[in-house]
């Protein structure tokens, strides 16, 4: 959670700021390392990633280089080869963010240096998928990026794993009589707020970003591969939308006349951020909304989490009167997806 502090004359009705990050594809090319020639990711892309995976461990290739940009995506592209394992619906998520120096002349980057990082960066997302315990779990995502380009020419590779896990109990993906859920939710945090109104001081391990998340994933229309193929995914990206400060056509789309609050995300409308069962159902069917409307061409929605955050300051020139508005913040992930078959040894 972040926190935001500003002073202001009035407060002014909080717009829509939307993110978007990376969410270009790359056109798909076929490459030529030494004596092999690789086919075309578009054409088929498990077996350019194998021939590249193969190609990268490869002792005899390894002064091979490849520019920033195309060593961030073949990182992210075989490490989601080698641990996505997506083929099943998602409850869930557990984010764990790991980073890994790689030090080059600023320019390029050799294959040795790019296995260098894959298997340092596989042994975090090994023993963090160990540590995982999310029921019927699996690793649905791994996006990396590279963070900061220094001086010397080295770089910080930032890799975040999705661990998925699906838990039965939460269905239907409903919100009953009993579910009054405070607004705020900490990640990471074990007092999430938990319940209020008549449950007050019931699951303060959660809260009502929680809440909308398990249910929202449940709900995302997810699209799977043929039975005795696996499914991960390639050319992630991400959208981050909330109520905030800005100029957005968005804050035109959010606007809803029958939301509890006004907007299709939460925005503050009661002053003990008591949110019942009627309004948590509200905000879980915008969800799905606000996914399908987001949805990029050739990509899918895979997960999506809420966040909460606040806007506090003062209004007026003698800082008298305080206010505090919060608000939810939703994030959604898109991406390719790819089939390989799953072969069986004999």
């Amino acid at each position: 959670m972040k926190k935001t502090r500003i002073t202001l004359g009035v407060l002014a009705l909080a717009m829509v700021a939307v993110t978007v990050i990376s969410c270009n594809k790359e056109n798909a090319e076929t490459r030529s390392f030494g004596e092999t020639e690789t086919v075309s990711r578009e054409d088929d892309m498990s077996t350019y990633l194998k021939q590249f995976k193969e190609k990268m461990q490869s002792t005899t290739k390894s002064n091979e280089a490849l520019s920033m940009e195309e060593a961030r995506w073949h990182l992210e592209a075989v490490l989601n080869y080698t641990y996505g394992d997506a083929g099943r619906q998602v409850s869930d998520i557990q984010c764990d963010t790991f980073y890994y120096t790689l030090h080059t002349d600023g320019e390029e980057v050799t294959l040795a240096q790019l296995n260098e990082a894959f298997n340092a960066l596989s042994f975090e997302v090994e023993k963090a998928y160990s540590n995982c315990d999310l029921p019927d779990k699996s690793i649905l995502a791994i996006q990396t990026s590279f963070e900061s380009e220094r001086k010397d020419g080295d770089i910080v590779i930032r890799s975040v794993l999705s661990t998925r896990g699906l838990d039965l109990l939460t269905w239907p993906p409903r919100f009953d009589s009993t579910d009054y859920w405070n607004e705020y939710y900490d990640w990471g945090v074990e007092n999430g707020g938990g319940k209020c109104g008549a449950f007050s001081g019931e699951c303060s391990d959660s809260g009502a970003p929680k809440e909308l998340t398990n249910k929202a994933n449940l709900l995302i229309p997810f699209e799977y591969c043929e039975d005795g193929y696996r499914t991960y995914f390639t050319d992630h990206c991400w959208y981050e939308i909330d109520i905030f400060f800005s100029n957005s056509c968005f804050y035109y789309y959010l606007m809803d006349e029958n939301s509890p609050s006004g907007f299709k995300l939460y925005y503050c409308h009661t002053s003990d951020g008591c949110i019942p069962p009627e309004e948590m159902n509200y905000y879980l069917d915008k969800s799905q909304e606000i996914i399908e409307y987001l949805q990029p061409n050739g990509k899918i929605p895979i997960c999506c989490k809420y966040f909460w955050d606040e806007i506090t300051g003062y209004r007026g020139e003698n800082r008298s009167n305080s206010f505090r508005n919060s608000f939810h913040t939703l994030k959604v992930q898109y991406a390719e997806i790819h089939c390989e078959l799953i072969v069986c040894d004999q």
